[in-house]
């Protein structure tokens, strides 16, 4: 009596001629190879595998990490403060006040010079009070007299509140303005919407 499988029991009648001959082949073949060798006693069982480490890292005290936070916050604000602080302050060499022109006479402002830079320019701050804000499309423009009439232009400014703070850079020789032949101090025009004119509206 053998333990071979008949292919009949297996596969059974059902099917073509054609398959049933090719599965047969198969089969043939499977029977003629045998059982698969059997596992040597070394690989019977799984080699023993040395358990991994878990590194555990420690825990920051809930402390620490508040002092940590705070130190970083308070370096941040203080490097904050000291850049702000320095694009704050203006260096000037002399102050040239200004006051408002008839229905402005109450207007008032200061212009601040600083030291000439190395391309010739002169660094200005402006600090303007009591000029009124312009509907939209209109501004203020800063520029050089010559005996109390406009002349060279040196930036344009519009004005959001009661004081208004601004700086600007001119190219021109501002030495010492009451020496200068061709300069004698500055005046403000008003650029408003629609107008064909600018008036003057302040001046040293």
């Amino acid at each position: 009596m053998t333990n071979e499988p008949d292919f009949r029991d297996l596969v059974g009648d059902e099917g073509g001629r054609e398959e049933l001959d090719r599965l047969r082949r198969v089969h043939d073949l499977l029977v003629a190879a045998g059982p698969p060798p059997e596992l040597s006693p070394e690989l019977e069982h799984a080699p023993e595998v040395e358990e991994s480490k878990v590194l555990e890292f420690k825990r920051r005290r809930p402390a620490t990490v508040f002092a940590l936070a705070a130190a970083i916050a308070a370096a941040a604000f203080f490097i904050g403060y000291a850049v702000a602080d320095k694009r704050a302050s203006f260096s000037a060499s002399a102050v040239v006040p200004m006051h408002g022109v008839g229905r402005l006479v109450a207007a008032t402002a200061d212009i601040r010079i600083g030291t000439h830079d190395s391309g010739g320019n002169y660094p200005l701050e402006m600090v303007v009070r009591g000029l009124p804000h312009l509907a939209k499309g209109g501004w203020y423009e800063l520029l050089l007299s010559e005996h109390g009439h406009p002349t060279l232009a040196c930036g344009d400014f519009v004005v959001d509140g009661a004081q208004t703070t601004f700086r600007l850079s001119v190219p021109y020789d501002l030495t010492d303005l009451r020496q200068n032949h061709r300069f004698d101090g500055w005046v403000v025009v008003k650029h408003a919407t629609g107008a064909k004119t600018a008036p003057v509206v302040m001046s040293t």
